[in-house]
């Protein structure tokens, strides 16, 4: 019976060690991109706006404010619905900088209620974001770019996921 104790042990003391290892920068950036989706998906623009710091600007030269009444405009649509495909993530500086880009497919809720009906709605596009630390919300959004992508251009791990969700590509 000790013989069967003994491993039951040290599984369990394995397992809680791995609970007490803190999650690497990597997870913590894909936990803040997914969470940022489901809030652009829910229209909360005070919580997406959280996540810009003051001195964001995107790649069209749009500032906070900016932002804020692009995002105003656009959550007026009907559903916004994102599949996030994949993610690349670049090393964290001795700054607290980090750079991702990410592949998402952006469609309107309607569009995802048809889903039978039409094998594949929606739009793909790349988003090349720099964060950087901060102390209060763990990661803020200092700039942003975007631009459409034809499906031959998504990377394979975004594909991959295409095609999972949509087996008819």
């Amino acid at each position: 019976m000790k013989a069967v104790r003994l491993p039951v042990f040290f599984l369990t003391v394995a397992a809680l060690g791995l609970a007490c290892v803190p999650r690497s920068d990597e997870a913590r950036l894909r936990t803040f991109l997914n969470d940022t989706a489901v809030l652009v998906q829910k229209r909360d623009l005070a919580g997406v706006m959280s996540r810009l710091a003051g001195d964001y600007v995107d790649f069209e030269g749009r500032d906070k404010t900016g932002t804020e009444s692009l995002l105003r405009d656009y959550f007026r649509q009907t559903g916004i619905v994102i599949h996030v495909l994949g993610t690349r993530i670049g090393p964290v500086n001795a700054d607290g900088q980090a750079t991702l880009e990410t592949e998402a497919l952006v469609s309107s809720g309607a569009a995802e209620v048809f889903r039978k009906l039409i094998p594949f709605a929606g739009e793909c596009y790349r988003f090349d974001v720099r964060l950087r630390r901060a102390p209060a919300s763990g990661w803020l959004i200092v700039s942003a770019g975007w631009e459409s992508i034809p499906l031959t251009g998504l990377f394979p791990e975004s594909l991959s996921i295409l095609k999972k969700l949509f087996p008819e590509i």
